[in-house]
């Protein structure tokens, strides 16, 4: 799973960290704006800095889209697995009473595994353990559907069950790949390099005129350091402010097929 330092430092100590770097790159800026200044007695010291901050903001709005499409791929998955999981356990019903009863005792014990996959948050250990323990319980499902598909008396239980355990198994691999799939990191890192150049000539564009409004910049800050939490937020569905909780209770709903 994720082992870089970006993806294991919290989303809000980034932010935080970011907002604190533009505040001091601004400031820099402005010292160096002021110094130019009083050292050439320009007739014209306006600089032209919305052509970077407009760049700034394609890029945060590119990649919170990038990551809000992640997301919400990663619900649907949940959403489709928590299906797909339910139609095979409807589909034991077509076995006789004794095979029945063996395939709910193991889809209740895959059900838990895929249940603690997700509730072991970001404990990568965990993680591969519980994901460890589905491939377990779903092979012998479908050792078993495969000796039972055998006898002829169970043809229509087994063109039905087969399908079924398939794509169950199946989306457990697109539920892994959509969790790794992040914003690349070389995009986040120049995101946060063209953060600290725009507070930079910001502080310089506004030193050049002798005057500095803090609050717009201080705001400026705030607001770029915000949508960057989102973007990682929205980007790590087992940690942070939006998860896949809702999504995930469709899962857990399973366990009312046992009771």
């Amino acid at each position: 799973m994720d082992i870089s330092i970006l993806n294991q430092t919290e989303a809000w100590v980034i932010a935080l960290l970011l907002f604190i770097l533009m505040l001091i790159s601004c400031f820099i800026g402005k010292r160096t704006g002021n110094y130019i200044r009083n050292k050439k007695d320009n007739k014209d010291k306006s600089t032209e800095t919305s052509g970077l901050v407009a760049l700034l903001f394609f890029l945060l709005a590119f990649t919170f889209g990038m990551s809000g499409d992640r997301y919400d791929s990663r619900r649907k998955i949940v959403i489709e697995e928590a299906n797909d999981i339910g139609t095979a356990i409807l589909r034991s019903d077509l076995y006789p009473d004794s095979t029945r009863t063996l395939f709910r005792k193991d889809f209740k014990e895959y059900v838990e595994a895929r249940i603690s996959y997700y509730q072991v948050g970001a404990d990568v250990k965990g993680i591969l353990k519980a994901d460890s323990l589905s491939q377990v319980i779903s092979g012998k499902l479908w050792k078993r559907a495969c000796s039972l598909s055998k006898d002829p008396a169970n043809l229509a239980a087994t063109q039905q069950m087969i399908p079924a355990l398939n794509t169950m198994i199946d989306i457990t691999t697109s539920r892994i790949a959509g969790e790794k799939a992040k914003v690349p990191e070389s995009i986040l890192i120049m995101l946060f390099f063209l953060a600290l150049i725009s507070s930079f000539y910001g502080g310089y564009s506004e030193g050049r005129k002798g005057k500095i409004d803090w609050l717009i910049q201080i705001g400026f800050c705030l607001l770029v350091s915000l949508v960057v939490l989102f973007t990682l937020d929205l980007d790590r569905p087992r940690r942070g402010f939006v998860n896949l909780d809702v999504p995930n209770q469709t899962i857990i709903d399973l366990r009312k097929n046992f009771e």
